[in-house]
């Protein structure tokens, strides 16, 4: 994510790790006096750092100053900035989701709930956090994805040309070519991060039988995992949010699990995994809990101010959005 001069925001997100275990970094405003807000836990994406001041970084100083008070932690995959972009691109994705899970168990800061907001790729990876730690502790109660692929990706994800420097990076244009190459070999499965969410609808018996992440939190194979589905159920509202015009995540729909099966594009509630409740989303929807959102522009196109307005506002600040207090 990166600010532009205007202060538009291009979040490039799509979040893993090579370099050692999870790490939450923490900040808090120095004014803590009203203490009634649930903390935020962030996680960002591909090509993106925890902490960059012109990305992640300054989405965190403005939950801060948009809400005094609250604890804002971001998940950094890899010790510092270099690492940190490194890991949204090589690693293992089930690692990292555990050592999310282990770090926030620690942090007594959580122990009332937390709310959680998942940029592109990371909104899959926090849905993991949810599914596989939410019976644990300490409990999701809100959350949020943005452009997330949770219908996983059937083509290379894009890489983003800074206006600065209109030549890829390095490590994302290798990231694309190892993807290219194929996505369920062993040695590119296990250790690049997008390969663990690719989802190539003219070959899913390869992908159910060869992806290590996507298929195991969507409970595609034929054994289920009951405990998903309870975890995610519990969640108070899971928000989800698309771009119109996104080319970066093919497809598209994949933000509001919709998917692509090789012949005709299907809704969420057209697919088996909503029909058969295999992941607690038909459940959620009857409650009134799942809540699906358009944003004009393409993936991460947005503004802090636009952040503040249908993101903090109406699910992080308890004091204004409907059924967080509740929650809490």
């Amino acid at each position: 994510m990166t600010l532009r001069p205007l202060g538009s925001i291009i979040l490039l997100c799509l979040g893993f790790s090579l370099h050692g275990s999870a790490r939450v970094l923490d900040s808090r405003m120095r004014d803590d006096s009203s203490g009634t807000q649930l903390p935020v836990l962030l996680w960002h994406g591909m090509g993106d750092s925890c902490c960059n001041e012109y990305s992640i970084g300054a989405v965190t100083k403005r939950i801060q100053e948009a809400v005094p008070g609250i604890y804002v932690h971001s998940i950094a995959t890899g010790k510092g900035i270099l690492a940190d972009t490194e890991s949204s691109y090589f690693g293992n994705v089930n690692d990292q989701v555990a050592q999310v899970c282990e770090t926030i168990a620690a942090h007594p800061e959580f122990a009332g709930g937390y709310n959680a907001v998942g940029f592109s790729q990371g909104g899959q990876f926090m849905r993991a956090v949810a599914e596989r730690c939410q019976h644990i502790g300490p409990k999701m109660h809100t959350l949020i994805t943005m452009g997330g692929q949770h219908q996983g990706v059937m083509n290379v994800p894009d890489c983003w040309n800074p206006s600065f420097n209109v030549t890829p990076s390095l490590v994302c244009s290798a990231m694309q070519r190892l993807l290219g190459f194929g996505a369920y070999l062993p040695f590119i499965r296990d250790r690049l991060v997008q390969a663990q969410y690719f989802k190539d609808p003219y070959a899913l018996s390869q992908y159910e039988k060869h992806n290590i992440f996507l298929a195991d939190i969507n409970n595609d194979r034929p054994a289920k995992n009951p405990v998903y589905k309870e975890n995610l159920a519990s969640l108070q509202r899971f928000v989800m949010f698309r771009f119109t015009e996104d080319i970066t995540i093919v497809p598209r729909e994949s933000a509001w699990f919709g998917f692509y099966n090789g012949t005709q594009l299907l809704t969420m509630q057209q697919t088996a995994l909503y029909q058969e409740d295999w992941i607690g989303l038909k459940t959620l929807d009857e409650k009134g809990r799942l809540e699906f959102k358009e944003v004009a522009g393409g993936h991460m196109h947005i503004s802090l101010d636009w952040f503040q307005q249908h993101v903090i506002v109406p699910y992080l600040d308890v004091r204004t959005a409907t059924g967080v207090a509740q929650a809490s």
